[in-house]
């Protein structure tokens, strides 16, 4: 049978001609793609400077990042940038940032042990200090080398006015000070606030441009999201001044509702701010302690019609007109507020993006235009030879496939011409936008009506895909059947009768999906059948994973129902994951083949793209969520640490339970005793309801009234940014679904650029050339390459 060819179909003006693919890489190359070495540029052949290509090759590379061209361009520092820029440069400051920020599960106290709660007493790990020290300290000395060369390579004059830089620069300083005095004078007997630890997340936010950019459009409307704010606390203050006039302290009748929520000032405005997010509603209505928790909001009108008015039945209209004002106006304002402020994030994000490249690209032709030699020129003209610009393709750090499919065009247009032009030079490089994992490729083998290739029709047919998500859904619900049956029978017998059967069935089906991935595999090729989705590898894993489990159970136990021993543990209630459950925690995972029928209209296909590009595009807005949520965790540390154990030791020696507390609730593993608790504690909060029984246990552990804003603050910010932030998210990505299903587009891509991509105009030429020359460190004025000098 004939060898397999693929050709890609690229969206150009040119037809689809088999692809002239590069010559094999050797091991050498393969291990410096794989590392992220810069690749040398090779001009032995080649007449032109070499500081000419290094900076044309770096252009081009910035184009392929999407990077700004505002750096140094003399030959040391471009050397230094490229090395700086390449791949395993970002990948070790990666590795860099993830070890500083994991430092805090490490440190004293340490999040290693089985358990947080304070009744308990939890032995944790200790780790060894100086060890700790010694591995922030290095985390530290690369962030200061980090910014360092950054700014030397971009300018001292230019990276000042930069606020990222400053601030990056500043708490590496300030963290190096804090660190020294620590680990040289006062050792690890501080208990007191250590500041480096809450700004840690800002190292992350500097190193991502889309963090940047999602702080700056919260940044562009703060003013109207603060006025939002204190117009809500506005709200509440006039009402609580409002509650205490209607409902007066009584001193006969201690449970009414002046007496209970609003016998003072801080009272009543607590109580409403309560209030405000639903969390003790109707409890604020009702005089006496009665407990209703975690009511929602859609029956809160129900519950005030026929309980609110208690005493009197115009109470009611109090805290409907509260309710009405604050929920439905005031929040939904600043939703709209703040939706507003994110809506077009990604559109503009993207715009500036395309701009970054196609000015790089620009400034990487012009730079070949015109020999930079010692400040001077040799020549003039407004073509660059071919031959050149394949130099700095092949040494520029691009995906293979993009390398690939420019010099297939180079090559074509070598048989008309040995030069390029501007016009040819920016459409080639255009091939830099489309992403290959949208690129169709076709089949140039069909098959014939041979045995073999019948086969490879059935595996590749819809129907057999189909018949295996079929089989894939009758196990995860026979998987579900033995599950149940575990917990429903406690006689060994009984229930190897009621499962062996359907255990028998369950591994009959495993078979069956190991024979399915390998014959997709045969009928597709396994090269194209594994690289083109993301999903069938996942599949894979799974197939054989489970079929490997089930072969070791069997091999162990001798039969594929649950064994004995097996029950016993899960009847002692003993927390361990056994061979068995392992085994049906992975049939399990057969269930994401459920997705398969997902997409099966248009609408559900929008709402279903939506979610995957969310969880896959989402990484800035998240990335700026999860800076704050630990730098608040660390900062709950260093404010609370060991209060829930004191207030645990005073619950003892009073042994009072009151309905409703943080006593009485058993909540004593929420705290700030180490950082994973303080993460859990804080995300126990955001949940909202009764949020306010924490506010109230840490109030009375610390003694102060001032614990409250800590809570108050992380709530507010929640509603009003946090969640307002996904919800822009969402909608901005459906439109732009909804616009792509419009256009008979493809719904569920891989990355923003392909969400927007038909509402992305190319920049004008005028604004380009505006921007060239800009440039602080090259000369492009003189008609655009007359006379190029580095400054």
């Amino acid at each position: 049978m004939p060898g397999r060819q693929t050709v890609s179909s690229i969206n150009t003006d040119d037809e689809s001609d088999p692809i002239m693919l590069s010559p094999p890489i050797s091991m050498k190359n393969r291990l410096r793609n794989f590392f992220g070495i810069p690749k040398p540029i090779e001009n032995d052949d080649c007449s032109w400077s070499a500081n000419t290509l290094l900076c044309a090759t770096v252009f081009l590379e910035d184009a392929v990042n999407y990077r700004s061209i505002v750096h140094k361009v003399t030959k040391n520092y471009l050397f230094i940038y490229r090395w700086f820029s390449s791949s395993l440069i970002q990948k070790l400051h990666r590795i860099a940032l993830t070890i500083n920020l994991c430092l805090a599960l490490f440190e004293r106290p340490s999040s290693f042990s089985v358990t947080s709660d304070v009744r308990d007493k939890p032995d944790r790990i200790a780790f060894p200090y100086s060890l700790l020290m010694i591995i922030e300290g290095l985390t530290l000395i690369w962030f200061l080398l980090y910014i360092c060369t950054k700014t030397a390579c971009l300018g001292i004059k230019h990276a000042r006015k930069r606020f990222w830089f400053i601030a990056f620069f500043i708490v590496t300083i300030y963290s190096l000070c804090e660190w020294f005095v620590m680990i040289a004078i006062i050792r690890h007997i501080y208990d007191g606030i250590r500041l480096r630890r809450i700004l840690r997340p800002l190292f992350m936010i500097e190193s991502s441009q889309l963090m940047k950019k999602a702080l700056k459009a919260v940044q562009k409307d703060l003013l109207t999201i603060i006025a939002c704010v204190a117009m809500a606390l506005a709200h509440i203050l006039f009402f609580a001044i409002i509650a205490m006039f209607l409902f007066p302290r009584s001193e006969t009748v201690n449970d009414s509702e002046g007496s209970t929520y609003f016998a003072s000032l801080h009272d009543s405005v607590f109580q409403l701010l309560v209030l405000y997010s639903t969390a003790n509603n109707p409890d604020v209505m009702m005089p006496g302690n009665i407990d209703f928790f975690g009511i929602e909001l859609e029956i809160i009108i129900f519950i005030l019609c026929s309980l609110a008015y208690s005493d009197n039945r115009l109470n009611v209209l109090f805290f409907l007109v509260f309710v009405i004002i604050g929920i439905y106006w005031i929040q939904n304002i600043i939703t709209a507020v703040v939706y507003r402020a994110f809506r077009g994030y990604f559109l503009n994000s993207i715009l500036n993006s395309q701009l970054r490249r196609r000015l790089a690209i620009r400034a990487s032709f012009e730079i070949l235009k015109k020999q930079i030699l010692n400040g001077g020129s040799n020549e003039n003209t407004n073509t660059v030879p071919i031959s050149v610009v394949q130099i700095i393709v092949n040494s520029a750090s691009m995906n293979k496939w993009h390398s690939d499919r420019i010099n297939q065009r180079l090559f074509e247009l070598q048989f008309e011409t040995d030069v390029i032009d501007l016009d040819q030079y920016s459409k080639i490089m255009q091939l830099l936008d489309v992403n290959p994992k949208l690129v169709a490729e076709i089949e140039i083998q069909t098959l014939n009506d041979n045995l073999i290739d019948r086969f490879k029709a059935v595996g590749r047919s819809k129907i057999f895909d189909s018949i295996g998500t079929l089989f894939a859904l009758l196990s995860v619900l026979l998987a579900t059947i033995e599950v149940s049956n575990r917990h429903l029978h406690s006689e060994y017998d009984k229930l190897v009768a009621q499962t062996l059967l359907i255990s028998f069935a369950n591994l009959s089906l495993m078979i069956y999906f190991v024979f399915e991935i390998i014959m997709k595999a045969w009928s597709f090729g396994p090269d194209k059948f594994f690289r083109s989705s993301t999903a069938n590898i996942f599949e894979a894993v799974v197939a054989f994973a489970c079929l490997i489990l089930e072969i070791i159970y069997l091999a162990i136990h001798g039969s594929p129902a649950i064994s004995e021993s097996d029950l016993n543990i899960t009847q002692k209630q003993i927390p361990f994951l056994t061979l068995w459950e392992a085994l049906k925690t992975c049939n399990m995972l057969f269930i994401y083949r459920l997705v398969r029928f997902l997409p099966a209209s248009k609408n559900i296909q929008i709402v279903v793209g939506t979610v995957i590009d969310e969880i896959r595009n989402g990484g800035a807005f998240f990335g700026v969520l999860f800076s704050f949520y630990y730098a608040y965790s660390i900062l709950g540390m260093e404010l609370f640490r060991g209060a829930i154990g004191d207030l645990y030791t005073r619950q003892n020696q009073t042994n009072i339970l009151v309905c409703g507390t943080y006593e009485q609730l058993q909540y004593w593993p929420n705290g700030f005793d180490d950082f994973f608790s303080s993460f859990v504690t804080l995300y126990n909060i955001m949940i909202v309801n009764q949020w306010f029984v924490f506010v109230n246990a840490f109030r009375s552990a610390t003694n102060s009234k001032w614990s409250e804003l800590y809570f108050i603050f992380w709530y507010l910010f929640v509603t009003t940014i946090g969640l307002n932030i996904c919800l822009a998210l969402s909608g901005d990505i459906h439109d732009a679904k909804k616009k792509r299903a419009d256009e008979h587009e493809e719904l569920i891509v891989s990355n923003m650029f392909d969400i927007y991509r038909s509402q992305i105009n190319e920049p004008l030429p005028e604004v380009i050339i505006q921007k060239l020359n800009a440039h602080p460190y090259i000369d492009f004025r003189e008609k655009l390459c007359e006379g190029i000098h580095i400054t």
